[in-house]
């Protein structure tokens, strides 16, 4: 069986010219844009928009990243969309437009007559809801960005499809899937579902530590990396952040289903060698160390140690500014304000970590039992 082909291309900036030749570059190597996407056809765009960040924070697809893809899409006369259903959970449809404003998207689209659309009409497939443009287009096309995530360790080509699940079933994924393991197989079966044609990493610059938000660190990485497969691109920005792969969910996952790209062994990376953008001194989230060492236990083992191996999010005061972003956006609806101060219900919270994806002042951190603070070091 021939390999899963994910190309890496090296780019510095968001310089336009330079990110036209390089994004060029790195789908030449995988075969040209037409072989993944047939021209004259109705296309969805799909760019990681988290939240209302500037483009200069890399929590987001840089708009000019979009806008190069944009142009090659429109170069084979392409009908395009451009969409996601970022974190503002609830149907204040003004949040979503704060967020196309503050990330750069909505401008990008007017300059470039392309439809912005918001994922208001939505379709069933099995135990999920779909915006209905995955199922109205004929693509979809995947703008990941490269960064960490607390909870499943990576964000970049699986996880990025998970922002087609629009409004609150957002929050009913997260009360259903309360342990990264279970969280993990729904995304791979949105991925299942979704099938996206091709996926193009923004990994010029990313999130490293307690990513994918502003509790994470902003990183230079000056990378794109391409190809239709998901999990092989997800494989090999595993590898690139000096993680195995084997301890990503959903890389695991996949594994477990036998899906191709889940190894390296299943890959053929064109452009740059792995072994020279491989990056040392990486910083995963600090509870990946902990969770990772009870997943390469045997399994009774790691099952009874689980339990003892916990985390949560604890408020800091000093930063808060009471905006209520985490208690509005609490799957479990844990946390609630007091008299300006944000208390939180332990008790009830399943430590998915949402309120601190959505806190744009990185005012929440984590508390750690004794095993993780142990397993951390």
């Amino acid at each position: 069986m021939s390999k899963l082909q994910v190309s890496i291309i090296k780019c510095k900036s968001y310089q336009p010219d330079e990110l036209a030749e390089k994004i060029k570059e790195a789908l030449r190597l995988i075969g040209g844009i037409e072989k993944f996407i047939r021209p004259g056809s109705k296309v969805l765009v799909k760019p990681n928009l988290l939240m209302a960040a500037s483009p200069s924070a890399a929590i987001t697809t840089h708009p000019e990243f979009t806008r190069q893809v944009l142009r090659l899409l429109k170069g084979i006369n392409c009908k395009i969309y451009i969409g996601d259903g970022p974190s503002v959970f609830g149907s204040e449809m003004e949040n979503v437009v704060k967020v196309y404003e503050e990330t750069g998207i909505r401008k990008i689209a007017e300059e470039e007559a392309v439809e912005l659309v918001t994922f208001d009409k939505r379709f069933m497939e099995g135990y999920f809801t779909l915006a209905q443009h995955v199922k109205d287009c004929d693509y979809i096309l995947n703008l990941p960005k490269f960064k960490t995530h607390e909870y499943m360790i990576l964000t970049g080509a699986v996880k990025n499809l998970f922002g087609l699940i629009p409004g609150t079933f957002k929050l009913e994924c997260h009360k259903n899937f309360q342990q990264p393991e279970h969280f993990a197989k729904m995304l791979l079966d949105v991925y299942t579902a979704v099938k996206p044609a091709l996926s193009i990493v923004d990994g010029i610059a990313g999130i490293e530590g307690n990513g994918p938000a502003t509790s994470g660190t902003k990183r230079d990485i000056g990378l794109i990396v391409a190809g239709s497969n998901p999990v092989a691109v997800d494989t090999v920005l595993a590898a690139i952040m000096n993680a195995k792969p084997e301890n990503i969910y959903t890389i695991r996952e996949a594994l477990k289903r036998n899906f191709s790209g889940a190894s390296l062994n299943d890959v053929d990376i064109l452009g740059e060698s792995l072994k020279n953008v491989v990056i040392r001194g990486f910083k995963l989230p600090e509870i990946s160390l902990p969770r990772a060492i009870l997943n390469n236990l045997p399994g009774f083992a790691a099952n009874l140690l689980k339990k003892w191996l916990t985390f949560w999010p604890r408020i800091d005061t000093d930063i808060c500014q009471s905006c209520d972003a985490c208690v509005n956006n609490c799957p479990q609806k844990t946390m609630s304000n007091k008299n300006g101060k944000i208390i939180i219900d332990y008790s009830q919270c399943i430590s998915c970590f949402c309120c601190r994806e959505v806190c744009p002042y990185a005012a929440i951190g984590i508390k750690k039992s004794f095993l993780a603070r142990l397993l951390g070091k």
